[in-house]
């Protein structure tokens, strides 16, 4: 059996690949890694990386028309033959949105689960991830001063970006055999949440099995692990953390995604997706987050008028032009 595992950056993933591998050990599953056995394991099991083990996990990027294996920002390499890669691997973790050459990849592997947190929470915990000592030095440069500046110029394209990415794989839950998990739900009922996930793996595991997966996957137990990537392990703190503004913004754009997936607009709470998503609502929301011309006007002037410096403004349009160019070509 081979698991893919999908979300938006800061949604939880570290701890979901934690639950899915020690569930996977505790059933006796044989590990398989491609990047394991990967040359650059050598140089890699080296580097100071987000957090412990990354060297040693499959990460697919699908983009382009190309797919890769990668080491977080470190190292790149495509993937010329997917299948070989699929067969190598026994957990395989993506960011990559839904696009039309993953529609034809995710359903190679035998499962696919997809985690979902808060994208106010999401975007706090990025523009903190985004001053880490490793996405400084090995990510591309954002140009921007501080997490709080980086949350307030940032936060309404990180939230459409999230209704799109999240949106993308709802529209396909059935037809790829999709199994959402919210992160807010792991913190909440975790025992009930793991039985869901056993559930769709078609996996038994004893008590004492079970026991032990939460030992291993204990907020207290990986933060010890990796101190610099996790920071707090709770929800809910957008609540505390966004100013009226930030909190309107995020509403502007994602109320209807927010609304189908049972978060609260005004405060913190448990999300429960519907058995059954009306198509039509599903893409409602998804075209709210979607920019008409006015949104890309407003976009430019919120831009131009920004507290960037004027370097940073510069270099941002310079890295927006060759990203649109590499896209055309």
């Amino acid at each position: 059996m081979t698991i893919l595992q999908a979300g938006v950056p800061k949604s939880g993933n570290y701890w979901l690949y934690s639950i899915i591998k020690n569930i996977l050990a505790s059933a006796g599953n044989e590990h398989r890694s491609y990047i394991q056995q990967h040359p650059i394991q050598e140089r890699a099991k080296n580097w100071q990386l987000s957090f412990a083990g990354q060297s040693e996990m499959d990460f697919l990027t699908i983009e382009g028309g190309r797919c890769y294996c990668r080491l977080s920002g470190v190292f790149r390499e495509e993937i010329t033959d997917i299948d070989d890669y699929i067969e190598q691997c026994s957990q395989v973790w993506t960011h990559s949105p839904l696009n039309p050459l993953s529609q034809s990849i995710i359903p190679k592997f035998d499962k696919i689960i997809y985690i979902i947190r808060d994208p106010r929470d999401v975007a706090i915990s990025y523009s903190k991830f985004a001053f880490t000592e490793h996405k400084l030095k090995n990510g591309a440069p954002h140009y921007e001063q501080s997490p709080e500046t980086y949350l307030g110029n940032r936060i309404e394209e990180m939230t459409r970006q999230w209704v799109q990415h999240v949106g993308g794989y709802l529209k396909y839950r059935n037809e790829l055999n999709i199994y959402p998990v919210f992160y807010e739900r792991l913190l909440h009922s975790f025992d009930s949440e793991l039985e869901g996930l056993l559930t769709y793996l078609k996996i038994e595991l004893s008590s004492e099995e079970i026991a032990k997966i939460k030992h291993n996957v204990a907020f207290k137990t990986m933060k010890q692990q990796s101190p610099k990537h996790l920071r707090q392990g709770s929800s809910g703190q957008w609540q505390d953390k966004l100013s009226d503004r930030q909190q309107q913004k995020v509403v502007q754009v994602a109320a209807p995604m927010l609304d189908l997936l049972g978060y609260s607009t005004t405060a913190r709470n448990i999300p429960d997706l519907p058995e059954n998503i009306n198509p039509e609502v599903l893409n409602n929301a998804i075209a709210t987050s979607e920019r008409s011309a006015l949104d890309q006007l407003q976009r430019l002037y919120h831009f131009i008028n920004s507290q960037r410096s004027i370097e940073a403004k510069a270099n941002l349009a310079k890295d927006w032009s060759l990203s649109k160019i590499k896209r055309l070509v």
